[in-house]
């Protein structure tokens, strides 16, 4: 005889009637499907407020299209515009405007990809004209050579006359380190000035060939002088 959700009453073999129990699997109770419920819904949250989070930016803001130097001119094709989602301090510095850009001069080097912001560029007017010169300088007389691309130096030069003051805030290009590997070398740096003042060229020129010339960082200071 079948009992119906207990099991079956089977013969034997000797006879006597044994009851073969018929397990059924339970059926989840009220507060497993609400926590159920719960857990499913906190995951469509966090799914939407990643969404939300992950969408594009409203506004897109200049970064450098390529490598860009210190002296160098700005124009529109050396910055493309990528849509990001600034906090409002770093907005502010930053240009959502092309023609923002224009004639501005860079004031420190820009890689490619970095957002262009206004403390790395000059303010708005007619860049001036800006010729390079490159020279070699013993390290103990250029910071012990930690002078980088972006560094504003004061150019001194020492000579049977004494030590005379050249050029003030004379922006460096590059400065490219020459050791030969060996131990306690104080080796050479080559060094590429930007100089945007005509009257500065022929005296950092003759301080080169014929002094001593000495490299004075002055990037970080309020002003500097002789």
């Amino acid at each position: 005889m079948t009992r119906p959700g207990n099991g079956v009453d089977a013969p034997a073999p000797d006879g006597v009637a044994r009851r073969i129990v018929d397990r059924r699997t339970g059926l989840p109770g009220t507060r497993a499907v609400v926590g159920g419920l719960l857990v499913a819904v906190a995951g469509v949250s966090g799914f939407l407020a990643w969404q939300q989070a992950s969408g594009a930016a409203d506004t897109s803001y200049a970064v450098a299209a390529r490598s860009i130097r210190p002296g160098q001119s700005l124009t529109a094709a050396d910055v493309r515009f990528e849509p990001l989602d600034l906090p409002a301090g770093l907005a502010a510095s930053a240009f959502a405007d092309a023609s923002a850009l224009e004639g501005r001069v860079a004031l420190a080097p820009i890689g490619d990809g970095e957002l262009v912001q206004l403390g790395q560029i000059s303010d708005p007017g007619p860049a001036s004209p800006a010729a390079e010169l490159s020279f070699s300088i013993a390290r103990d007389r250029a910071v012990d050579g930690r002078l980088r691309s972006g560094d504003l130096v004061d150019v001194f030069v020492t000579d049977d006359a004494g030590t005379t003051a050249v050029a003030e805030a004379v922006q460096i290009v590059d400065a490219t380190a020459h050791d030969d590997g060996s131990f306690g070398t104080t080796g050479e740096l080559t060094i590429t000035l930007t100089v945007t003042d005509p009257a500065l060229r022929a005296p950092i020129i003759q301080a080169v060939r014929e002094g001593e010339v000495t490299l004075v960082r002055s990037t970080h200071m309020s002003g500097s002088g002789g």
